[in-house]
């Protein structure tokens, strides 16, 4: 397993930024497996949110799942966005960059529909669209395709350190 080439400049941008950092030495696929099955139970308890009328609850746990599917990988690679404004976006930039390419839920334009849609579920924003049960049903099944992308690719292909 070595250093993962694919999106290099854009981690090293965000590491030089401080918006990524080193998770030091801890034991990083213990560390990302419980990521990952963090992502796994959230994408339960989105579906299960989505069999009542909370479209808005069903579509932040969704994207929490989704976030958290991508956070493993870069866990595999002993880093984490640094916490506080901004974060989303630095793992959004980080993993589709990185994986976007080879697992097709964290394609750019989608993880970004995600982040912007759930932020309009957290905080009213009373200029946008309503969150509707088919917005709430696709961020499920996105949620649930990189949960499953991210866990094949840990399985079979998983990146190596990336300060390696």
């Amino acid at each position: 397993m070595t250093r993962w080439a694919t999106g290099e400049r854009t981690v090293t941008f965000l590491l030089g930024r401080s918006r990524l950092e080193d998770l030091g030495t801890i034991d990083l696929v213990d560390a990302a497996n419980e990521v990952l099955g963090r992502a796994a139970r959230r994408v339960t308890s989105a579906a299960t949110i989505l069999q009542g009328d909370d479209f808005e609850g069903a579509y932040s746990a969704a994207y929490d799942a989704y976030r958290m599917a991508g956070e493993a990988l870069l866990v595999r690679q002993g880093l984490r966005a640094t916490g506080g404004e901004g974060s989303h976006v630095t793992v959004e930039d980080a993993i589709s960059a990185q994986f976007g390419d080879r697992i097709a839920a964290f394609a750019k334009p989608t993880f970004e529909r995600m982040r912007r849609t759930r932020h309009t579920a957290q905080y009213f924003d009373p200029s946008a669209a309503p969150i509707e049960l088919g917005d709430a049903e696709w961020a499920v099944r996105m949620s649930e395709q990189a949960v499953e992308g991210a866990t094949a690719m840990l399985e079979s292909d998983p990146p190596g350190r990336f300060n390696e």
